[in-house]
């Protein structure tokens, strides 16, 4: 099982700007939901004899069922999977953000926890979220944009999780969905929604905008295809120089 606890960047290959933030004050940020619930729908239960992959978004969970079937390890598909969520679940996922993970190793009977949160900023000053004259921003005025972002955890995770546990080629675990960013794929209902509910601060800023939004202004509908040559590029990137490739300055 992998909790994502994410925090993006403020890039096409990052996540939508509702994203709560933990450095807001928290009597705040506890009355403010991380994601807007989508409902719920019924599922039937069910059994596998080898091997089964959950995730939040049926293209992800194809992602890491095809590396399973072909040999890898299961933190291989989960690379698969977590590159797979930050293009078609960019609202609660991202290599822009930070992740706990927990591996149960059935063979040894251990259960081992690992932390790639992300991390405040070298250069984050305790007047980080003040106004000019000191007063603290209001909740959403230091939300949204950059001066929240903290420093990414997720691709480091995956990268040593990949050298410690992965049998696959790094960069064969990213192609599907580098592929799958390049050509497009269909938005979820639950992505629209996502939209369509934080229209207003995804419409701040014209990254955000040109890719959350048709050329007339209006919310992308279920249905439409999406592509992300922005996400493409990234995971070109990491597959070709490895996961120093996003952190270290060029």
């Amino acid at each position: 099982m992998i909790t994502q606890a994410s925090k993006q960047l403020g890039i096409l290959s990052a996540s939508l700007l509702l994203s709560l933030q933990l450095h807001a004050s928290s009597q705040v940020a506890d009355s403010v939901a991380p994601e807007t619930a989508s409902g719920l729908q019924s599922k039937q239960a069910v059994t596998a004899n080898d091997f089964m992959v959950a995730a939040a978004n049926p293209l992800a969970a194809q992602a890491g069922y095809d590396v399973l079937k072909n040999g890898g390890t299961a933190m291989d598909a989960m690379i698969a999977i977590q590159a797979m969520l930050g293009l078609v679940e960019p609202q609660s996922s991202g290599l822009g953000g930070g992740a706990f993970l927990v591996y149960y190793d059935a063979e040894r009977k251990q259960l081992t926890t690992f932390d790639g949160r992300e991390t405040a900023p070298l250069a984050a000053t305790p007047e980080l979220f003040q106004d000019a004259d000191g007063k603290p921003l209001k909740f959403y005025e230091a939300v949204v944009g950059g001066r929240s972002v903290g420093t990414p955890g997720t691709v480091k995770l995956m990268a040593d999780m990949h050298a410690r546990y992965g049998n696959q080629d790094w960069a064969s675990l990213l192609k599907p969905a580098q592929d799958m960013a390049a050509n497009g794929f269909r938005v979820s209902a639950r992505l629209a929604g996502a939209i369509a509910n934080d229209k207003e601060r995804l419409s701040t800023y014209p990254d955000t905008r040109s890719y959350f939004f048709s050329a007339d202004g209006k919310p992308l509908q279920e249905g439409h295809l999406l592509k992300n040559q922005a996400y493409a590029d990234t995971l070109a990137l990491l597959a070709k120089d490895g996961a120093d490739a996003f952190t270290t300055a060029r």
